[in-house]
Parts: structure tokens; sequence; C-alpha cells
């Protein structure tokens, strides 16, 4: 059992060079991401302005209408910024028939994206970044409104209290962060750039999520990872190069067998806790359960080990649940302080004897949870017992089933777990039975709160109206219908249905996201309407099995918001 303090707090990144190798035998990273210049997903304008958010020049705006243009001190530049932390020449901004490219021009004090240290990185409009201590955003010529920004201030106008969090991505890079009860969130996610073996793939993309947790808090602050494969076989030959990678500072890991869209032979999502106002306490306890205090609060990071392919579904359901709840009494946690669960069973959709395999997966989800009263320390006053954790149930290759799961634990009174439901659907728990004898017992999302902030864990979320599947046949269709089912999820209006008046939010509150896709020809179309509707995001994309043979999308993520009934502290 390993015991990791972080005391440090990392409100403005430092740079770093190559050092010595770690104990896990690794080199410390460089937090520079390199990203090669690549064509946008949406090309843009060969022209635009700057706006300066903060700094000396608050509130100015610079014209750029010329291919190149240099930011920097030196009042030769074309655009000058009276700031001692900028260099003479600092960076330059280009424009190409590809898009507009941001390049460091090997300054002092570095350029960052959103917090986050880059060389050279393809830019859009809204786009913020920081040279010093001046920090500015890219807009079009014909953009004349107010600009919020997503540090969550409206530039010299007050603040926007619906974003609570910092995002960015770029080609298939991307990490969001957020502070909450005093204490730094970190979602990432990383597909492999370079590299043609698992191990160089899986060598990259870890280097890139560790790049991520190191500007915004600490070396081995990651407590839960996904990591996407399209071959069960690869699964043993991944997780023996990622414990050889961390060392003492393995994540709870889970190995989903889940092709990755891309492409490539792996794909990794991220979850780091970083000391803020107070500092974070993690036990790694093994790759299967990592515990993380602060504040009084305890997240407990779960994930079991894939099981083998014995036993038929209604058997693999209980042994995995039996295997969770014994996993957790050994660091004295109830099966009842799980808010979140993610079951990946292989063949989802198969028949299994006159039944299906996600149907009796569902009936030993609820003879397990049978007794189980969740949360009941966690409801808000009044709130009726029954409820359920949010929860994932998606298809995986093979036949085998793996579980993961977060729960929570403290004696704070204001931290409260309050399970919503979606008024676009019939909550799943209450689905006919013409769906199966035992309905889905999961919540569609659960609203993690403190005081003025919440973190919202969305379940799988495909496009279902009623009860009833939606656009069949259309994946475009069904994208767009489950985005719609999020944000009606996700909104004030909803929030404060459920007793959280002010701690709604938009689908730009969204922290992360997976998108899982049936068909590997539907992932374009997908993408784009993701992307377009969700914007700068980390985003995992894989092909996967939903639980209904008509379903061809769905959709989970984390949401954050800030109340927006309070001012700011």
């Amino acid at each position: 059992m390993v015991n990791k303090m972080f005391k440090q707090r990392s409100d403005q990144p430092k740079q770093t060079g190559q050092g010595a190798a770690g104990e896990s035998g690794k080199s410390q990273l460089d937090q520079t991401l390199h990203i090669s210049p690549a064509t946008t997903s949406t090309a843009i304008a060969r022209e635009g302005k700057l706006l300066v958010l903060s700094g000396a020049l608050q509130g100015r705006e610079f014209v750029l209408n010329k291919d190149q243009s240099v930011v920097g001190s030196n009042p030769e530049n074309d655009v000058v910024l009276n700031d001692p932390t900028i260099s003479r020449r600092h960076c330059e901004i280009r424009f190409t028939p590809a898009g507009c490219q941001l390049r460091d021009l090997g300054s002092t004090n570095g350029t960052f994206v959103f917090g986050f240290k880059v060389s050279e990185v393809a830019l859009e409009y809204g786009a913020e970044f920081c040279v010093g201590q001046t920090r500015l955003v890219l807009r079009s010529l014909q953009d004349t409104g107010k600009y919020v920004s997503a540090y969550g201030t409206l530039a010299g106008k007050g603040f926007d209290p619906s974003l609570a969090i910092q995002k960015f991505s770029n080609h298939g890079i991307g990490y969001s962060v957020a502070d909450w009860s005093d204490v730094r969130h970190v979602f990432a996610a990383a597909v492999p750039r370079r590299g043609t073996t698992l191990a160089e793939q899986t060598d990259d993309a870890l280097r890139t999520i560790e790049a991520v947790i190191s500007v915004h808090g600490a070396h081995g602050a990651i407590v839960q990872q996904a990591v996407f494969l399209p071959d069960p076989a690869l699964i043993a030959e991944c997780r023996e190069i990622i414990h050889k990678f961390y060392g003492k500072d393995l994540p709870a890991t889970s190995y989903i067998a889940q092709p990755p869209c891309e492409g490539k032979l792996v794909e990794i999502e991220a979850m780091g806790l970083c000391s803020g106002r107070q500092t974070v306490e993690i036990t790694r306890v093994s790759e299967q359960l990592v515990l993380a205090r602060h504040s009084g609060v305890t997240w407990t990071h779960a994930a079991l080990a894939p099981q083998r392919c014995t036993g038929d579904a209604y058997e693999q359901g209980i042994s995995a649940f039996r295997q969770l709840k014994e996993l957790l009494t050994g660091v004295n946690v109830r099966l009842d302080q799980v808010f979140r669960t993610w079951i990946y069973q292989g063949s989802i959709v198969a028949d299994e004897g006159a039944s299906q395999r996600y149907k009796e997966l569902n009936r030993a989800r609820t003879d397990e949870y049978e007794g189980v009263n969740f949360l009941c320390d966690r409801l808000p006053v009044g709130h009726p017992p029954g409820v359920f954790p949010a929860s994932t149930g998606i298809g995986t290759e093979g036949l085998g089933l793996e579980l993961s799961a977060i729960a929570l634990t403290t004696d704070r009174p204001e931290v409260l777990a309050v399970p919503l439901e979606n008024p676009r659907q019939i909550s799943a728990f209450d689905y006919s039975q013409k769906f199966g004898r035992k309905s889905p017992k999961f919540a569609r999302a659960m609203a993690v709160t403190c005081g003025d902030y919440a973190r919202i864990f969305i379940s799988g979320t495909a496009s279902i109206t009623a009860e009833e599947t939606r656009h069949i046949g259309d994946a475009a269709g069904q994208a767009s219908e489950t985005l719609d089912n999020i944000a009606a999820l996700i909104s004030e209006e909803n929030l404060a249905r459920h007793g959280l008046p002010g701690l709604g939010t938009t689908l730009a509150g969204m922290g992360l996201a997976r998108v899982y896709i049936k068909r590997q020809e539907d992932y374009a179309r997908v993408r784009a309407i993701c992307e377009e509707r969700l914007g700068e995001l980390p985003t995992i994309y894989a092909i996967a099995d939903v639980c209904r043979p008509d379903l061809l999308v769905e959709i989970e993520g984390i949401a954050l918001s800030r109340n927006v009934l309070k001012p700011p502290r």
C-alpha cells in the first residue's frame, strides 16, 4: 500500500525540463505538448482579431489581417503587449489554407492554451491562450458580442457563473480541469499520435496524459484510468506496459475491449485529483483499488480485472458485483456508498437461451441490489429512498464481463449525492417488461454536490424518449437526440426540479465524454455532430454494441457547474 501526499499548488504552469529517471524507471517529462500542425475540423477564415482578457491591456483588440503576425513586447511586432513577463518575440499566429496555427518562438515563460503549455497547435475561434501574465482569445472579425471566458470571467464585465471548467482539445488530445471543494479535478483523453506497435502507441498516449496531469497538479495524481483496446488478446501485453510505466503510481485501471474509432491499437482516458487549497492524499491499494482523500471526503475508485468467459451472463453479473463488494469491504467502504458504475459486457445484445445477455445482466444486478439502500447518508433531507447509482452498461468484444465503480465516503453534511432523472425519458428502473423481466437499475445521472459546486456523472445515454428508441437506422439522428437528452438532464430546470437550484448547466459545462458507436462507418458523422454540439472537450470514441439492437450511439460524461445564484469565492 502506498500513500502519496500532494502539497504543491499549480495555479500557473511552471517550466520544467527533462529530468533524471524516476522510481518507475521513466524520465520526468517536459510539460510542453508538441502538436504537429494538422488540418482543423473546421477551417478558419484567414483573418481574425485578438481580445486581451487580462493583463495591462485588458479589453484591447488587435486585428490580424496578415498571413503571419508576431506577438511580443518588441514595439516592431504586429501585436505589442506591454508585459514584462512576455518575450520580445513571444509567439506567432499564422493563417494557412488548413487553418490557424499558434507557434511559440522560444519564449522564456512559454505559451499556454487553456493552461496547457504548447509549442505549436491549431487554433480556432474562441480558443484562449496565455503569454506571460496576459491572457487572450482569438475571435472572428465579425464577432462583436461579449466574450464569455472558459475561465469563468466575462472580459471586463464581471463573472459568468455557468462555466466552472477550463478545457482544451486538439486532434485526439484533450483535457479539462475544474476546482471543486478546494481541490483540482483533471480529466484527460489521448489518442496516440505516433508509433505503430502497441508498446509505442501506449507509451505515447501515457506520456501525453502525464504531461496534462503534471501541468495542473502533480506527477502521479491519476486515480482512475480506462484503456480502450481493439482485442481482448492485447490486454495482457498492455497491462504489462502500463505497470512498467506507472510503477508505484498505478491508477485503478480498466482494460476495455472496444476498438478505438481512430483505428489505433489503444486510446486512454484518465481522471486525476490534485491539491488546490487543500491537500490530497492518494492511497494506492492495487491496480484495482485507489482511494483519494481531501477535505473530509474520500473517493474510492475500483476497477475489477476482466473476468474470464466462464458461466452465463447472469452468473458473471452475480460474480462481478460480489467481487466489487468484497474489494470495497477490504477498505471499509460499503456497496451502498457507490454512486457510479461501468459495466462492460461481451456480446451484450447476443441471445442467451430464450433471453438476451444484457437482460440477464440486469436480472443479476437487480438481485444483487436487493436490500441495498444506496446513498442513504448522502441524500438531501426528505429525499425518498430506493435510489440507484448512475451507470453505463455497454458492449465489448468477447464474452467476458468487467465492472468498475466510484464510491463516496464523507461525514460532511453539505456533500450530497442526488440521483437525476430525465423529463424526456421514463426512468430506466420503471421500463415495461418488454425490455426484460428485471428492469435496468440505474439513475440517469448522479449529481455530487458540495455547497456551490456540482459534478454531474451522466449515465450512458441513448436516443430514447419515453422508453422507445428514436431515429432507428440513423446514427446522426440518434447522436443529436442523445445530446438533446443530456442537455435536458443537466439543465438548470431539471436540477431545480431535483432540489438543486442554481447547479444546472449546459452542454458547454461538460468536462469529459465517451461516445460509443456501433458501426465504424457512422464515426465521421457522429463525431462531427458531437464536436459541433460539445465543442472543446476531451472525448473518447470507441466501437461498441449498445444495449438494444436498434441503438447505434451511446454517450456518457461528466459535467461540472457552479451555483449561478451565488457569486464566486
